[in-house]
């Protein structure tokens, strides 16, 4: 496993996933590995494609346990994995996609996922604007 005093680069995060795929580390400790940075108070890294692969690994080890909760593995719950291995490994395809995609156009990138966003959000009639149904604010001035 890499060092953990620094952010890891694409290449590791990539490294460790294909572990969990391959079998190589547990999904358990790829969980430990990745909350040595997503469970920190500075995790903010500049580079969003590390943080997304991070949160990816960092709940790979999620198990849905007898009362219908989701829970860490890694904490020493038991249940059967939220994601199936085959789950896992598209996750994997979805993210270096997703990745190539950012690198091409980072600014095209995030306003088009910005604009994804609010779409999603009107049509299940969350967005921003007030609905008819929605009561009126109050004006605090």
């Amino acid at each position: 496993m890499p060092e953990r005093s620094e952010l890891p680069s694409r290449a590791e995060v990539a490294r460790v996933w294909r572990g969990v795929i391959d079998g190589s580390v547990a999904r358990e400790e790829g969980h430990a590995w990745a909350a040595a940075w997503v469970e920190g108070a500075e995790f903010n890294p500049d580079d969003a494609a590390i943080s997304m692969g991070l949160q990816y690994l960092h709940g790979f080890d999620l198990v849905v346990d007898e009362h219908g909760g989701m829970n860490h593995s890694f904490s020493g719950a038991s249940g059967n994995y939220v994601k199936e291995d085959q789950e896992v490994e598209a996750d994997l395809r979805h993210w270096l996609h997703e990745t190539a995609m950012y690198d091409e156009d980072g600014p095209g990138y995030l306003a088009r996922k910005v604009a994804h966003a609010l779409e999603v959000l009107e049509r299940e009639g969350r967005g921003g604007a007030p609905r008819h149904s929605d009561p009126p604010v109050p004006d605090d001035s």
